[in-house]
């Protein structure tokens, strides 16, 4: 499946809210796969996103917040949309929302891992 790393960074996220939820062993065999392959794809992507801001960094400031070079922020801002826009490629199986039916998760849980949700079997009566 082709994703964006933007999305990378969503399933990453949405993932980690249900990663230590209590799953039927099937289930959480498939997430845990999607969650090695995607963490892959999110270390390289947070590495480049981690060295642009280290590119525009003025200095840092407190709790590890950083201030951008202010005369730059549009050329950072540019850089930054063009590596979440970039695709990339995850072989994943996706899961049936009805797997996920035991846990509880908000809506924007579900928002964030959507990608790998499907509704029903393909051939499946609705």
């Amino acid at each position: 499946m082709q994703v964006t790393v933007k999305e990378v960074f969503n399933l990453n996220e949405g993932l980690n809210h249900i990663v230590n939820k209590e799953l039927p062993v099937g289930v959480a065999f498939k997430l845990q796969r999607i969650i090695r392959v995607v963490s892959e794809e999110y270390k390289t992507a947070q590495n480049l996103r981690s060295k642009l801001v280290t590119k525009y960094k003025e200095k840092d400031l407190d709790n590890g917040i950083v201030q951008l070079k202010e005369d730059e922020l549009e050329d950072f801002n540019k850089e930054l949309e063009e590596l979440l826009a970039e695709k990339v490629n995850i072989n994943v199986k996706k899961i049936k929302i009805s797997e996920l039916s035991s846990i509880h998760a908000t809506p924007k849980t579900l928002g964030l891992i959507h990608n790998i949700l499907i509704e029903k079997n393909e051939g499946e009566d609705q």
